[in-house]
C-alpha cells in the first residue's frame, strides 16, 4: 500500500495499540540498550495531496522503560529527560515528501523543553480493520535534541522506531456514509 491508498481525513492514534521502541548505544560501542516510551496521543491528518498531511505524536516521558530499572529512573530525572518537569515528548510534522526511498516525514521533535528537527521514514502505512497501521523510523540525536548529559556513557544517536495504529475521527457527515466500515460506528 502507498500513501495515495490511505483514505483521506483525521486519524486519532490509539495509545493502546502503539508502540514506541529505541536503541541507543553505549560512547565506545558496547552493548546496545533497547526500550520503550508509552505512546500517549496524536493525529494524522491525510489530505488529497499526501504531501499536504500532517502528523503529530506524544510520548510519555516518564513511561521510558529498559531492561535496567536504576537506569530508567536515570533517564527519566532531572540530567536527562526531566521528566517530573517535561512530561511530554511531541513530535509536529512541519513537511511530507516523496523521496526515492519512499514518504518522509520531517517535523520538530520537543524533548525537554528544547526541540530539534527530525525527519521519520514512513516503513508502512497499511489498512486495518477500524483504521491504519503507520511503522516510522528515525535516527534522533539526543544532544541536538535538548538531552546532553551522559556524553562519556551514552551515544549522541538513538534509533526511534514507531507503530502507530491510528483510527478515523468521525464528523457527522461520516456516520451516514455506508463505505465507512460498520464497526467504525
Amino acid at each position: 500500500m502507498t500513501i495515495f491508498d490511505i483514505r483521506t481525513g483525521t486519524y486519532r492514534i490509539d495509545p493502546a495499540r502503539s508502540a514506541c521502541r529505541f536503541t541507543a548505544t553505549h560512547v565506545f560501542g558496547l552493548k546496545p540498550v533497547a526500550g520503550t516510551m508509552d505512546v500517549i496521543g496524536g493525529t494524522v491528518a491525510v489530505a488529497a495531496n499526501p504531501e499536504h498531511s500532517i502528523a503529530s505524536a506524544e510520548l510519555d516521558a516518564a513511561s521510558f522503560t529498559t531492561d535496567d530499572p536504576r537506569r530508567d529512573r536515570d533517564i527519566r530525572g532531572r540530567r536527562f529527560l526531566d521528566a517530573a518537569h517535561h512530561p511530554e515528548i511531541g513530535f509536529r510534522s512541519t513537511r511530507v515528501r516523496r523521496t526515492p526511498e519512499g514518504w518522509q516525514i520531517t517535523g520538530v521533535l520537543g524533548v525537554r523543553g528544547g526541540s530539534c528537527e527530525v525527519a521519520l521514514d514512513l516503513v508502512t502505512g497499511e489498512a486495518v480493520d477500524d483504521g491504519y497501521r503507520f511503522v516510522a523510523s528515525c535516527v534522533v540525536d539526543r544532544v541536538a535534541a535538548g538531552v546532553p548529559a551522559g556524553r562519556m556513557v551514552v551515544g549522541r544517536l538513538v534509533h526511534i522506531n514507531l507503530d502507530l495504529h491510528a483510527v478515523p475521527v468521525r464528523s457527522p457527515a461520516h456516520h451516514a456514509d455506508p463505505s465507512w466500515p460498520a464497526e467504525a460506528h
